[in-house]
Protein backbone atom coordinates (compact mmCIF):
# COMPACT_ATOMS: atom_id res chain seq x y z
CA UNK A 1 0.00 0.00 0.00
CA UNK A 2 1.24 3.50 -0.85
CA UNK A 3 1.28 5.64 2.32
CA UNK A 4 2.58 8.80 0.62
CA UNK A 5 0.59 11.92 -0.24
CA UNK A 6 1.04 11.08 -3.94
CA UNK A 7 -1.26 8.09 -4.40
CA UNK A 8 -1.03 7.92 -8.22
CA UNK A 9 1.32 5.22 -9.63
CA UNK A 10 3.95 7.20 -11.58
CA UNK A 11 6.50 5.75 -14.05
CA UNK A 12 9.63 7.57 -15.17
CA UNK A 13 11.88 7.57 -18.23
CA UNK A 14 15.01 9.62 -19.02
CA UNK A 15 15.35 11.10 -22.53
CA UNK A 16 16.39 14.14 -24.60
CA UNK A 17 13.54 16.48 -25.58
CA UNK A 18 13.37 19.61 -27.71
CA UNK A 19 13.46 22.79 -25.63
CA UNK A 20 10.77 24.37 -27.80
CA UNK A 21 8.37 21.46 -27.13
CA UNK A 22 8.28 21.95 -23.34
CA UNK A 23 5.07 23.54 -22.01
CA UNK A 24 5.44 25.83 -18.97
CA UNK A 25 2.22 26.41 -17.02
CA UNK A 26 1.61 28.62 -13.98
CA UNK A 27 4.28 27.96 -11.36
CA UNK A 28 4.48 28.26 -7.57
CA UNK A 29 7.18 30.92 -7.81
CA UNK A 30 8.63 33.54 -10.18
CA UNK A 31 11.93 33.38 -12.06
CA UNK A 32 15.11 34.40 -10.25
CA UNK A 33 17.36 36.12 -12.80
CA UNK A 34 20.48 35.63 -10.68
CA UNK A 35 19.78 31.91 -10.49
CA UNK A 36 19.29 31.69 -14.28
CA UNK A 37 22.61 33.45 -14.84
CA UNK A 38 24.38 31.05 -12.44
CA UNK A 39 22.99 28.07 -14.35
CA UNK A 40 24.04 29.59 -17.70
CA UNK A 41 27.55 30.07 -16.34
CA UNK A 42 27.57 26.44 -15.18
CA UNK A 43 26.44 25.30 -18.65
CA UNK A 44 29.30 27.21 -20.27
CA UNK A 45 31.91 25.89 -17.82
CA UNK A 46 30.78 22.27 -18.27
CA UNK A 47 30.62 22.63 -22.05
CA UNK A 48 29.07 20.22 -24.54
CA UNK A 49 25.54 21.06 -23.42
CA UNK A 50 26.02 19.11 -20.20
CA UNK A 51 23.66 19.62 -17.25
CA UNK A 52 24.00 18.30 -13.71
CA UNK A 53 20.24 17.83 -13.24
CA UNK A 54 17.52 16.97 -15.77
CA UNK A 55 14.28 18.89 -15.97
CA UNK A 56 11.12 16.94 -15.06
CA UNK A 57 8.10 16.69 -17.39
CA UNK A 58 4.89 14.72 -17.53
CA UNK A 59 3.93 12.65 -20.58
CA UNK A 60 2.23 15.70 -22.14
CA UNK A 61 5.55 17.60 -22.05
CA UNK A 62 4.27 19.91 -19.28
CA UNK A 63 7.06 21.12 -16.97
CA UNK A 64 6.97 19.90 -13.37
CA UNK A 65 10.46 20.91 -12.20
CA UNK A 66 13.41 22.75 -13.74
CA UNK A 67 12.01 26.07 -15.00
CA UNK A 68 15.28 27.88 -14.35
CA UNK A 69 17.31 25.16 -16.11
CA UNK A 70 14.92 25.23 -19.06
CA UNK A 71 15.06 29.03 -19.32
CA UNK A 72 18.86 29.00 -19.07
CA UNK A 73 19.10 26.37 -21.81
CA UNK A 74 16.75 28.41 -24.02
CA UNK A 75 18.82 31.56 -23.57
CA UNK A 76 21.98 29.60 -24.35
CA UNK A 77 20.43 28.51 -27.64
CA UNK A 78 20.12 24.81 -26.80
CA UNK A 79 17.87 22.81 -29.10
CA UNK A 80 17.63 19.77 -26.82
CA UNK A 81 17.67 19.30 -23.03
CA UNK A 82 17.89 16.21 -20.82
CA UNK A 83 14.56 15.42 -19.14
CA UNK A 84 12.99 12.92 -16.79
CA UNK A 85 9.51 12.03 -18.10
CA UNK A 86 6.94 11.11 -15.44
CA UNK A 87 3.88 9.24 -16.71
CA UNK A 88 0.67 9.22 -14.69
CA UNK A 89 0.93 12.65 -12.99
CA UNK A 90 -2.45 14.25 -12.18
CA UNK A 91 -3.25 17.96 -11.86
CA UNK A 92 -3.50 17.46 -8.08
CA UNK A 93 -0.04 15.85 -8.00
CA UNK A 94 1.71 18.60 -9.97
CA UNK A 95 1.98 21.41 -7.34
CA UNK A 96 3.07 18.94 -4.66
CA UNK A 97 5.78 17.47 -6.91
CA UNK A 98 7.04 20.97 -7.78
CA UNK A 99 7.04 21.89 -4.11
CA UNK A 100 8.95 18.73 -3.16
CA UNK A 101 11.63 19.47 -5.75
CA UNK A 102 12.19 22.95 -4.34
CA UNK A 103 12.02 21.88 -0.70
CA UNK A 104 14.73 19.28 -1.25
CA UNK A 105 16.97 22.06 -2.58
CA UNK A 106 15.90 24.41 0.26
CA UNK A 107 14.98 27.09 -2.28
CA UNK A 108 11.69 28.23 -0.76
CA UNK A 109 11.20 31.34 1.36
CA UNK A 110 9.06 31.18 4.55
CA UNK A 111 6.14 32.77 2.69
CA UNK A 112 6.36 30.19 -0.11
CA UNK A 113 6.65 27.27 2.34
CA UNK A 114 3.59 28.48 4.26
CA UNK A 115 1.59 28.89 1.06
CA UNK A 116 2.35 25.42 -0.34
CA UNK A 117 1.58 23.90 3.08
CA UNK A 118 -1.80 25.68 3.33
CA UNK A 119 -2.80 25.24 -0.31
CA UNK A 120 -1.46 21.76 -1.07
CA UNK A 121 0.10 19.64 1.69
CA UNK A 122 -2.37 20.38 4.50
CA UNK A 123 -5.50 19.73 2.35
CA UNK A 124 -3.90 16.58 0.91
CA UNK A 125 -2.97 15.40 4.41
CA UNK A 126 -6.46 15.95 5.79
CA UNK A 127 -8.09 14.36 2.73
CA UNK A 128 -5.89 11.29 3.12
CA UNK A 129 -6.71 11.09 6.85
CA UNK A 130 -10.44 11.23 6.11
CA UNK A 131 -10.09 8.54 3.43
CA UNK A 132 -8.17 6.29 5.81
CA UNK A 133 -10.76 6.85 8.52
CA UNK A 134 -13.61 6.04 6.14
CA UNK A 135 -11.82 2.89 4.94
CA UNK A 136 -11.29 1.75 8.53
CA UNK A 137 -14.94 2.30 9.39
CA UNK A 138 -16.02 0.30 6.33
CA UNK A 139 -14.05 -2.62 7.75
CA UNK A 140 -16.25 -2.44 10.86
CA UNK A 141 -13.60 -0.89 13.12
CA UNK A 142 -14.87 1.86 15.40
CA UNK A 143 -12.78 5.02 14.94
CA UNK A 144 -12.81 7.53 17.82
CA UNK A 145 -13.17 11.23 17.15
CA UNK A 146 -9.69 12.62 17.70
CA UNK A 147 -9.94 16.40 16.94
CA UNK A 148 -8.59 18.72 19.61
CA UNK A 149 -10.15 16.63 22.38
CA UNK A 150 -7.40 14.03 22.41
CA UNK A 151 -5.12 16.16 20.29
CA UNK A 152 -3.95 13.17 18.24
CA UNK A 153 -5.01 14.77 14.97
CA UNK A 154 -3.23 18.04 15.83
CA UNK A 155 -0.03 16.20 16.72
CA UNK A 156 -0.25 14.07 13.55
CA UNK A 157 -0.61 17.15 11.33
CA UNK A 158 2.32 18.79 13.12
CA UNK A 159 4.47 15.72 12.45
CA UNK A 160 3.50 15.63 8.78
CA UNK A 161 4.27 19.35 8.39
CA UNK A 162 7.75 18.71 9.73
CA UNK A 163 8.26 15.72 7.43
CA UNK A 164 6.94 17.41 4.27
CA UNK A 165 7.96 21.07 4.28
CA UNK A 166 10.62 20.67 6.96
CA UNK A 167 9.02 23.09 9.43
CA UNK A 168 6.95 22.81 12.61
CA UNK A 169 3.28 23.73 12.45
CA UNK A 170 4.01 26.51 14.96
CA UNK A 171 6.53 28.07 12.54
CA UNK A 172 4.06 27.81 9.67
CA UNK A 173 1.26 29.32 11.76
CA UNK A 174 3.43 32.31 12.61
CA UNK A 175 3.94 32.99 8.90
CA UNK A 176 0.18 32.61 8.43
CA UNK A 177 -0.40 35.18 11.19
CA UNK A 178 1.82 37.71 9.44
CA UNK A 179 0.41 37.01 5.97
CA UNK A 180 -3.24 37.15 7.08
CA UNK A 181 -2.69 40.46 8.86
CA UNK A 182 -0.92 41.87 5.80
CA UNK A 183 -3.93 40.90 3.66
CA UNK A 184 -6.51 42.15 6.19
CA UNK A 185 -9.01 44.85 5.20
CA UNK A 186 -10.04 45.64 8.79
CA UNK A 187 -6.74 45.83 10.70
CA UNK A 188 -5.38 49.24 11.80
CA UNK A 189 -3.31 50.89 9.07
CA UNK A 190 -0.05 50.88 11.07
CA UNK A 191 -0.47 47.22 12.00
CA UNK A 192 -1.23 46.20 8.41
CA UNK A 193 1.77 48.18 7.15
CA UNK A 194 4.04 46.44 9.68
CA UNK A 195 2.73 43.04 8.56
CA UNK A 196 3.36 43.95 4.89
CA UNK A 197 6.96 44.85 5.77
CA UNK A 198 7.21 41.52 7.56
CA UNK A 199 5.97 39.63 4.51
CA UNK A 200 8.59 41.41 2.41
CA UNK A 201 11.29 40.12 4.75
CA UNK A 202 9.81 36.61 4.83
CA UNK A 203 9.73 36.44 1.03
CA UNK A 204 13.47 35.74 1.00
CA UNK A 205 14.83 32.16 1.37
CA UNK A 206 16.38 31.66 4.79
CA UNK A 207 14.55 34.58 6.43
CA UNK A 208 14.01 34.33 10.21
CA UNK A 209 10.34 34.07 11.18
CA UNK A 210 10.44 34.55 14.97
CA UNK A 211 11.79 38.15 15.00
CA UNK A 212 9.16 39.29 12.48
CA UNK A 213 6.35 37.56 14.36
CA UNK A 214 7.45 38.85 17.79
CA UNK A 215 7.67 42.42 16.49
CA UNK A 216 4.14 42.14 15.14
CA UNK A 217 2.87 40.74 18.46
CA UNK A 218 4.40 43.69 20.31
CA UNK A 219 2.65 46.12 17.98
CA UNK A 220 -0.65 44.25 18.40
CA UNK A 221 -0.24 44.41 22.17
CA UNK A 222 0.39 48.16 21.97
CA UNK A 223 -2.84 48.64 20.01
CA UNK A 224 -4.75 46.50 22.51
CA UNK A 225 -3.51 48.64 25.41
CA UNK A 226 -4.85 51.70 23.63
CA UNK A 227 -8.31 50.25 24.17
CA UNK A 228 -9.02 49.08 20.65
CA UNK A 229 -11.54 46.27 20.43
CA UNK A 230 -10.17 42.87 19.37
CA UNK A 231 -10.62 42.27 15.66
CA UNK A 232 -11.70 39.00 14.10
CA UNK A 233 -8.05 38.42 13.16
CA UNK A 234 -7.02 38.84 16.80
CA UNK A 235 -9.58 36.21 17.81
CA UNK A 236 -8.13 33.83 15.20
CA UNK A 237 -4.60 34.51 16.45
CA UNK A 238 -5.64 33.76 20.04
CA UNK A 239 -7.31 30.52 18.94
CA UNK A 240 -4.09 29.48 17.23
CA UNK A 241 -2.16 30.32 20.40
CA UNK A 242 -4.41 27.95 22.34
CA UNK A 243 -3.96 25.21 19.73
CA UNK A 244 -0.18 25.65 19.78
CA UNK A 245 -0.05 25.32 23.56
CA UNK A 246 -2.17 22.16 23.45
CA UNK A 247 0.13 20.69 20.79
CA UNK A 248 3.37 21.65 22.58
CA UNK A 249 2.12 20.33 25.94
CA UNK A 250 1.03 17.05 24.37
CA UNK A 251 4.36 16.61 22.59
CA UNK A 252 6.23 17.31 25.84
CA UNK A 253 4.17 14.68 27.67
CA UNK A 254 4.93 12.15 24.91
CA UNK A 255 8.66 12.91 25.15
CA UNK A 256 8.83 12.21 28.89
CA UNK A 257 6.92 8.95 28.54
CA UNK A 258 9.12 7.90 25.62
CA UNK A 259 12.78 7.98 24.63
CA UNK A 260 13.57 11.25 26.42
CA UNK A 261 12.36 9.77 29.71
CA UNK A 262 14.57 6.71 29.26
CA UNK A 263 17.59 8.91 28.47
CA UNK A 264 17.01 11.01 31.60
CA UNK A 265 16.81 7.90 33.80
CA UNK A 266 20.10 6.68 32.35
CA UNK A 267 21.70 10.12 32.72
CA UNK A 268 20.65 10.36 36.38
CA UNK A 269 22.56 7.16 37.11
CA UNK A 270 25.72 8.17 35.24
CA UNK A 271 26.13 11.95 35.45
CA UNK A 272 27.38 13.37 38.78
CA UNK A 273 24.49 15.05 40.60
CA UNK A 274 22.20 13.73 37.84
CA UNK A 275 19.46 13.05 40.36
CA UNK A 276 19.47 16.70 41.44
CA UNK A 277 19.13 17.75 37.80
CA UNK A 278 16.09 15.49 37.40
CA UNK A 279 14.61 17.04 40.55
CA UNK A 280 15.25 20.52 39.12
CA UNK A 281 13.31 19.50 35.99
CA UNK A 282 10.40 18.36 38.16
CA UNK A 283 10.37 21.61 40.12
CA UNK A 284 10.45 23.68 36.91
CA UNK A 285 7.55 21.65 35.46
CA UNK A 286 5.65 22.08 38.72
CA UNK A 287 5.99 25.86 38.32
CA UNK A 288 4.73 25.56 34.74
CA UNK A 289 1.80 23.42 35.90
CA UNK A 290 0.96 25.98 38.60
CA UNK A 291 0.92 28.64 35.90
CA UNK A 292 -1.44 26.55 33.74
CA UNK A 293 -3.75 25.94 36.74
CA UNK A 294 -3.76 29.66 37.51
CA UNK A 295 -4.71 30.45 33.90
CA UNK A 296 -7.57 27.93 34.03
CA UNK A 297 -8.84 29.25 37.38
CA UNK A 298 -8.87 32.80 36.01
CA UNK A 299 -11.27 31.70 33.27
CA UNK A 300 -13.93 31.20 35.97
CA UNK A 301 -15.99 33.98 37.54
CA UNK A 302 -14.67 33.01 40.98
CA UNK A 303 -11.07 31.79 40.60
CA UNK A 304 -10.70 30.89 44.28
CA UNK A 305 -13.71 28.54 44.27
CA UNK A 306 -12.44 26.90 41.06
CA UNK A 307 -9.03 26.09 42.56
CA UNK A 308 -10.19 23.22 44.79
CA UNK A 309 -11.89 21.01 42.15
CA UNK A 310 -9.19 21.76 39.55
CA UNK A 311 -6.43 21.02 42.05
CA UNK A 312 -8.09 17.75 43.08
CA UNK A 313 -8.44 16.74 39.43
CA UNK A 314 -4.73 17.44 38.88
CA UNK A 315 -3.72 15.38 41.94
CA UNK A 316 -5.90 12.43 40.91
CA UNK A 317 -4.63 12.56 37.32
CA UNK A 318 -0.98 12.74 38.43
CA UNK A 319 -1.43 9.73 40.72
CA UNK A 320 -3.19 7.70 38.04
CA UNK A 321 -0.74 8.49 35.21
CA UNK A 322 2.42 8.06 37.32
CA UNK A 323 1.17 4.75 38.72
CA UNK A 324 0.40 3.54 35.21
CA UNK A 325 3.77 4.63 33.74
CA UNK A 326 5.64 2.95 36.61
CA UNK A 327 3.79 -0.26 35.84
CA UNK A 328 2.10 -0.32 39.27
CA UNK A 329 -1.47 -0.40 37.94
CA UNK A 330 -2.14 -3.84 39.39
Amino acid sequence: MNDGIIQTPIQQDWKLVQVADVIVKERLRDYDEDHINRIRRSFRELGGQLQLQPIVLDERMILIDGAHRLEAASREGWEFISALIWTGVTEEDRPILEAEANIVRKDFSPVELERIWKEHYEPATRAKALANRAATQLKGVEVPVTGNTGNRETVAVSKIARETVGRDIDWLNKVTDVRTLAESTTAPVELKAAAERGIEKLSKPGAKVDPVHKELLKLQDAFSKKGQAPTERRAEALEKTLDRQVTESTLLAEKYSGELGSDLVEAAGIVPAGGESVRAIRVALAHALAGAITVECRTYENPASALRPIGQEVVDLLNMLTTKQLGLGA
